[in-house]
């Protein structure tokens, strides 16, 4: 089985360095799409009302094959 790295970057690069086995790149490709929501329920947002989070998926060689992000935006709606 291949071996996937996920870097994670949520205003701080956070490298993979010891990678997930996966079946494929779609099992890969379903891991990232897992991890960004986990992620996402431990961070609150470090500037005011905005957080960006991006998983960077990279295969054995070091190619990129896959890249996700998920995005939370608040807004007060009280003055």
């Amino acid at each position: 089985m291949p071996r996937y790295y996920f870097d994670i970057n949520d205003g701080r690069l956070q490298r993979d360095e010891e990678g997930v086995l996966c079946a494929d790149l779609q099992a890969a490709v379903l891991e990232a799409k897992k991890l960004l929501p986990a992620i996402a329920a431990d961070e609150l947002p470090k500037d005011g009302e905005r957080q960006a989070m991006t998983v960077l998926v990279t295969d054995e060689d070091g190619k990129a094959v896959y890249t996700a992000a998920l995005t939370y935006t608040g807004a007060w709606l009280i003055r």
